[in-house]
């Protein structure tokens, strides 16, 4: 199984995350957390802010590649 995941090229790897449940569940939380929590102020929420944009970003990047990339 190891094998398969490493000779497989990026976009095909990452396409993959744009149908994995788990994953579409986190970015749920993720734009629910951006929503819910801009106004308020602190070190650390906006270092949760920001990890919601990455997931958030990765995911519409996978959507690229799942809709484009073949």
């Amino acid at each position: 199984m190891e094998d398969k995941l490493m000779e497989m090229p990026f976009p095909e790897l990452i396409s993959k995350l744009a149908v994995a449940p788990l994953y579409i569940l986190v970015v749920i939380v993720a734009i629910l957390n951006v929503i819910l929590n801009r106004k308020t102020k602190g070190c650390l929420n906006f270092f949760l802010i920001m990890g919601s944009w990455v997931y958030i970003c990765i995911y519409l990047l996978a959507l690229y590649f799942f809709f484009f990339g073949k």
